[in-house]
């Protein structure tokens, strides 16, 4: 074979994986013939390191693109490495990421600026270093922290043990045990019954006579059930002598990040050759289960492995919140440069009157002042130059230096208080009846404020509305329909059209109890007992037909039952019906055959073996799954298949027996549609032998073709699977989760357009959204499905452009009629059609006018291409996708937030979101409450970050006024850095954590406060600017009020004028923390007293906890920045920093009669703190003013909200959720 025959395949949809095992080039004339000549290829000889190494070194580069990252040569070692630092390169590369933020380049160039003695304040020394080390140095902890956990996972990956049977040209009789980390390419190695493949390895034999395994594959893509993989039994030779029989060689394509495609030839020692495809390999990460053992080749190691090369970095998201910061930063930027050069300017004016020019002592010495020592002392150019870079220093601080690192901890906890909300907690049951334990957790705090601002939500349906646990409800069989009741979702469907509700007789009472079946039916449960019945014959062939197909495996749990595991709860469900009426699947045996016991009339039970020919599995292109056996007795071939309605009706033979088989089908059909069911067609055809051989031909040829081969597999599948006669129909229920009525009439209340994205059926899906509240009764459905036949369509079932754009436009009047709220339901033909001729936003217009959209039958990458869409035709809105499974992965990563459901589908979903909950009902006080919290807090965070330093700062300007801008600063250097990293640094914090202007209840009942986030009413320019005029009117205060004072300056005991930096400089400093404190605690929403927990009681647990929840007043801030302040500046008296310094503190702060001979000074600072703490003993004395207040402002804004909708709608109604009269009453139970 020529080593040029490989082609890469293109991955398909994240479903279970596809093409049968390899097959031996015997039998087959020219299936690896095919020619893609300069393709290069991996050559891997079994247990030769050296051989291998050599072949591994002439492998090509290649660039990063559609097959993974950068590879080439290749790679030898299984070591794995996914932690962004080492020892050696920690600090390089944390630096280059710290100073790719702008503020922290900024400082860095303060620093800079502050060692040049022309332009410095400090005396050359760069005191900025002490407050952006410390930020830094916080930064630091978070990262090695953060990395130390990929670490601490390497390791233990690393460090796993496996057993080696050959490598180096050496075959251990007894397996060697090794780490992972030092197996090779090439080394052949066994793995045992629940361990973890250490790396992509090509299965040479298992402990099964038919060589198959059982993996789980939860690892790779989130899904729990079992897969089959098998060795091809021509792997192997008779003589083992050589290497025990391994010493072969795989050609195969170069590492790639396709995980369920694989191609490749093994040529055995004697060199026969024998095809390979993605059946015949495990990949690193898939557990081993249900097998004793298996053997094979390392093909793919470390970094090349498929795992390793779909392990790309999750999307950059960054909220808006965080963009606008960004902005306002540059804003101050500006504004720093401005105030610097008009600083420059003024000081260049000033010095260049002839009142400056006459002013000896601005030049030198008055005694030698001359007009030529005078004239070459005048102010040039590049003094300008100066004045404006010493500026610059002064005025560092309109730039917060802790914005950044006070984000990141206010997030911190934000996340840490979201995870510790008991309300999201929740427990599920797996599939081995295990209880896992589920707490909501954050994976992306960094998204915490966008929460408050979501406009759409996209969520799947099948165990995010739903739980995803199957219920076996009715059937029609011979076009009869089995099965009473009807479903949560039937009910509400009959109420809404005023139709009577059945009566359930009860279940019988000799009726087995099987996990997963609901079906109650005394009537079929006679015929099921009776073999004379005209029906019974129907019956148990259609039963029989769901224990033969499928790919479900039984094993048994912990307490020893048997149980199914399948690729979809769906499956598991079927097999379940089949055991409840007499077909239990038992399990596979050599040869390929399937044990089915069959329980008779009379309670007996006999097994039948069934030869098993081929399996045609199921997957999204296909959308159903047949298969292939020889039935005992007879001999005769049949074929049996089941599938979507839309795929199987096209595949039925024309003549079907009785006659109005399909008419009844068709009724039983849309009946089980009604009642939410998820239905398939079960269908059986007999196959003659000779067409059988020749198309056993065909397909055997495809699966070992390299080029195209699922293609042709699935071209070969179409030509059997024909001429059906219809069996009947399975219905199975997928129950709603709890509160997701609740949820969904909240999020139309608090104005989220909800987007319910399924593969149902259009009628099945409104019945759905009808059911859990997404739709109702008062609503106009807008339509715009291609089954509807109203539309034009080309040759692929596609609306034409005239006919979409005529659609839609039907639409949009439609919407913009009347005052009643609309929704809109579309299927998979119009979106395609929207996509292909580019109408998205006309699509986002109607969308606007509905309050709810129903997408149906689309596949899970229209489900990311429709969240693309939206944030295309509307970029300022905030979307949140939210699924449980492998399919919702492209969707949650779209979005602007990822919100991942723990399921029964696996963890693939929740490993690739921002936010992890275990119901669809958490996401109501996730957003409505803690989202809309964290918007408030981030937003005052961010405006209260610049406030404050605008309050510090704009007092070094005005007092450049008296110092004609000359660049002398107001504040001593050290205090002026502390102001940031310490003074004013926790209250903040703490504010951001946890203060709230509403209670959870409050919020929950009124959703239409989450509009405050949506319009952007805590954070915008404009507030910005107002928030920055009140910075500049407080630092006005705090300037000029000591100023007046203190016109004349301090003195101390002898009499003797203190420096400016410990006069006025100091208490201006002082006002700026009173004042930037006491205008935080004016924007505190949330005081938690002590006094109630020490009501309870004396013991010392209850005043400590009231203590700690003490922090979330104001008054405890003060004390925290107060006490840092003073705390500081006996630290700087004590180390001798400052002479002067110490002299102030010990001699005027520590002599009461000095301090109170100038009563301004005293009476400036008395009254700051007592104004903020009266204020604050007020609140604890009157401790229900804060709430007698807080549902005054609610109910003035519900009645305000109230009348209206009265306006709007003409009456009294209850509208999206709101509150009205008849609610009153438990509003003010609230």
């Amino acid at each position: 074979m020529s080593e040029s025959n490989l082609s890469p395949m293109h991955d398909t949809e994240m479903t279970t994986p596809t093409g049968g095992a390899g097959a031996s080039e015997k039998g087959f004339s020219g299936g690896l013939q095919v020619s893609t000549t300069g393709m290069d290829l991996r050559h891997v000889f079994a247990g030769a390191t050296q051989k291998t190494m050599s072949s591994l070194s002439a492998e090509p580069k290649r660039e990063a693109g559609l097959h993974g990252p950068a590879t080439g040569p290749g790679l030898l070692s299984n070591h794995v490495v996914t932690s962004m630092y080492t020892t050696l390169n920690f600090l390089p590369k944390f630096l280059v990421k710290s100073f790719s933020r702008v503020a922290n380049c900024y400082f860095l160039m303060i620093c800079i600026l502050q060692t040049f003695p022309a332009v410095s304040i400090t005396h050359g020394k760069p005191t900025t270093v002490v407050p952006l080390t410390f930020i830094l140095f916080v930064a630091a902890c978070k990262e090695i922290n953060e990395d130390l956990a990929r670490h601490r996972a390497d390791d233990e990956e690393n460090n796993t043990q496996t057993r080696v049977i050959a490598s180096g040209g050496v075959y251990n009789e007894t397996p060697k045990e090794t780490k992972w980390s030092d197996v090779k390419v090439g080394d052949v190695i066994e793995v045992r019954n629940r361990e973890p493949i250490p790396c992509d390895i090509i299965l040479l034999e298992t402990s099964h006579p038919e060589g198959q395994c059982q993996i789980m594959t939860a690892n790779l893509d989130g899904e729990t059930n079992l897969k089959t993989m098998v060795a091809n039994a021509d792997m192997m030779v008779a003589d083992r002598s050589n290497m025990g029989g391994y010493a072969g060689e795989i050609v195969c394509e170069l590492p790639n990040n396709r995980l369920l495609n694989f191609e490749g030839t093994y040529t055995r020692p004697d060199g026969e050759k024998v095809s390979l495809g993605p059946k015949n390999v495990l990949l690193r990460g898939v557990v081993l289960r249900q097998t004793d053992w298996v053997r094979g080749i390392a093909v793919y190691t470390g970094k090349e492995t498929k795992i390793q090369m779909n392990a790309a970095e999750p999307p950059n998201k960054v909220s808006s919140v965080m963009k606008m910061s960004n902005d306002l930063t540059k804003i101050m930027f500006l504004v720093d440069i401005c105030f610097c050069f008009m600083a420059a300017v003024v000081n260049a004016t000033i010095l260049s009157t002839d009142e400056a020019k006459n002013s000896c002592y601005l030049w030198g010495n008055c005694e030698y002042m001359t007009e030529d020592y005078a004239s070459n002392k005048m102010p040039s150019g590049s003094d300008s130059v100066l004045i404006f870079f010493t500026h610059i220093l002064i005025f560092t601080n309109f730039i917060p230096i802790s914005l950044l690192v006070t984000i990141d901890m206010v997030k911190l906890g934000q996340a840490k208080m979201l995870e510790f909300d008991l309300e999201m907690y929740h427990e599920i049951k797996d599939h081995a009846g295990d209880v896992a334990e589920i707490p909501m957790s954050v994976k992306r705090s960094d998204l915490n404020e966008e929460l408050g601002q979501v406009r759409h939500i996209f969520s799947d349906k099948t165990g995010t509305l739903t739980c995803n646990m199957m219920d076996f409800r009715k059937c029609s069989i011979a076009g009869k329909s089995y099965g009473l009741g009807t479903t949560a979702i039937g009910l509400s469907f009959l109420k809404r059209n005023n139709m009577q509700i059945p009566v359930v007789p009860p279940k019988p009472a000799d009726d087995p109890d099987t996990p997963h079946v609901n079906f109650i039916d005394p009537e079929f449960s006679k015929i099921m007992k009776d073999p004379s019945h005209p029906e019974y014959r129907a019956a148990c062939d259609f039963f029989l037909s769901l224990a033969l197909n499928h790919d479900v495996l039984p094993e048994a749990n912990k307490a020893g039952e048997v149980v199914y595991s399948a690729s979809s709860p769906d499956e598991a469900a079927l097999v379940y019906a089949a055991k409840h009426f007499g077909f239990f699947f038992k399990r596979t045996e050599t040869g390929g055959k399937l044990v089915v016991g069959k329980r008779g009339a009379g309670g007996q039970e006999t097994d039948e073996v069934y030869e098993v020919l081929n399996f045609l599995e199921f997957n999204s292109d296909r959308k159903r799954s047949s298969v292939i056996l020889r039935e005992p007795g007879t001999g005769k071939i049949v074929l049996y298949c089941k599938g979507a309605d839309n795929v199987m009706k096209k595949r039925l033979a024309a003549k079907q027996r009785p006659d109005d088989l399909m008419k009844k089908t068709e009724e039983h059909l849309n009946q089980f549609v009604d009642d939410g069911l998820r239905t398939l067609l079960v269908g059986k055809t007999y196959i003659d032998e000779s067409f059988y051989t020749s198309w056993k031909k065909k397909f055997t040829d495809a699966e070992n073709s390299l080029e195209n081969r699922d293609e042709k597999r699935m071209a070969v599948m179409e030509l059997i699977e024909k001429d059906l006669q219809l069996m009947g129909v399975t219905a199975i229920e997928d129950k709603l989760q709890d509160g997701v009525g609740d949820a969904l009439t909240s999020f139309r209340g608090a104005n989220i357009k909800v987007w319910m994205l399924t593969g149902d059926k259009v009628d099945t899906a409104i019945n759905i959204g009808y059911s859990c509240s997404l739709l109702d009764t008062g609503m106009t459905l807008l339509r715009a499905c291609g089954e509807d036949g109203e539309m034009e369509v080309d040759h692929d079932k596609i609306p034409t452009d005239a006919a979409i754009t005529r659609k839609i436009s039907e639409l949009l009047a439609q919407a913009r009629e009347g005052d009643n709220e609309k929704a809109l339901v579309v299927d998979t033909s119009a979106l395609s059609a929207i996509m292909q001729y580019r109408k998205e936003k006309d699509l986002n217009e109607v969308c606007k006018l509905c309050k709810s959209v129903i997408c149906a039958r689309v596949t899970p990458r229209q489900k990311a291409s429709i969240v693309d869409m939206v944030r295309f035709a509307d970029p300022g809105v905030v979307t949140l996708s939210i699924g449980d499974g492998a399919n919702d992965v492209p969707m949650i990563q779209t979005a602007h937030i990822g919100v991942g459901i723990h399921g029964l589908e696996g963890r693939q979903a929740v490993n690739n979101s921002d936010y992890a909950i275990g119901q669809f009902r958490f996401l109501r006080k996730l957003l409505l409450v803690h989202g809309r919290w964290n918007y408030r807090r981030t937003c005052k965070v961010c405006l209260y970050m610049f406030y404050k330093n605008v309050c510090y700062v704009v007092p070094q300007f005005l007092f450049g006024l008296y110092c004609m801008m000359s660049g002398q600063p107001i504040y001593h250097d050290f205090i002026y850095q502390m102001y940031n990293t310490m003074y004013t640094a926790t209250p903040i914090v703490i504010y951001g954590i946890l203060d709230r202007d509403v209670t959870k209840e409050v919020a929950l009942a009124n959703p239409w406060l989450y509009f405050d986030g949506q319009a952007n009413q805590f954070m915008s320019r404009k507030i910005f600017m107002k928030w920055v005029g009140e910075g500049i009117a407080h630092a006005s205060t705090c300037f000029w009020v000591p100023v007046f004072c203190y016109k004349y300056g301090i003195f101390d005991a002898q009499g003797l004028n203190l420096d400016l930096f410990t006069g006025i400089g100091t208490f201006t400093n002082m006002l700026a923390v009173v004042v930037a404190s006491g205008r935080l605690y004016c924007e505190t929403g949330y005081f938690n007293y002590p006094h109630p927990y020490i009501a309870r009681g004396s013991c010392a647990s209850q005043f400590f906890e009231g203590m700690v929840s003490w922090t979330g007043s104001g008054c405890t801030w003060q004390l925290i920045s107060f006490a840092l302040w003073w705390a500081m500046l006996k630290m700087i008296s004590d180390f001798g920093v400052d002479g002067v310094m110490g002299t102030y503190f010990f001699e005027v702060g520590g002599s009461f009669p000095v301090l109170a001979q100038d009563l301004g000074l005293y009476m400036v600072m008395i009254w700051g703190m007592v104004f903020v703490f009266a204020w604050s003993f007020s609140l604890i004395l009157a401790q229900d003013l804060f709430g007698t207040q807080l549902r005054a402002n609610v109910a003035n804004r519900m009645e305000a909200e109230k009348a209206r909708i009265q306006r709007d709608n003409g009456g009294g109604a209850k509208v999206n959720g709101m509150l009205t009269d008849e609610d009153d009453e438990d509003f003010a139970k609230v």
